[in-house]
């Protein structure tokens, strides 16, 4: 599942690029999107677990401007006993050309405590 957003006058610095910090956001809304198709929404994603990131890191290669529509995707890169990892690309909609990529790491919490928990098995079946 892919997420498509147009870079807008919010989005840009005084040069008319995408402010890096927004990619954060990009990326948050590609990771929601995924989830929601993949059928977890609801309260604690329908698997009694909330998600926490833990770690994210990004690669800038090219610069997304003023009016450009940009698509971005996640893959699980790996799963682990209480964490994911997911691969993100973002590309320009119009030549494919690589913006930016990097990874988050996901760390699966109790509700109540917010201490790990196993990553839920319906995670592991639907997105691994």
């Amino acid at each position: 599942m892919a997420t498509v957003h147009r870079i807008r006058y919010s989005d840009a610095d005084p040069q008319g690029i995408a402010f890096n910090g927004n990619y954060t956001r990009y990326w948050d809304d590609a990771l929601t999107d995924w989830l929601w198709d993949a059928g977890f929404t609801g309260e604690h994603l329908g698997v009694g677990a909330e998600m926490v990131t833990a770690h994210i890191e990004i690669d800038f290669r090219s610069s997304a401007r003023l009016g450009d529509v940009i698509v971005t995707e996640p893959s699980v890169e790996r799963i682990g006993n209480t964490s994911m990892t997911v691969a993100l690309r973002t590309t320009r909609q119009s030549d494919g050309e690589l913006i930016a990529e990097g990874r988050e790491v996901i760390v699966f919490v109790d509700p109540e405590t917010f201490r790990p928990v196993p990553v839920p098995e319906e995670i592991r079946t639907r997105l691994g």
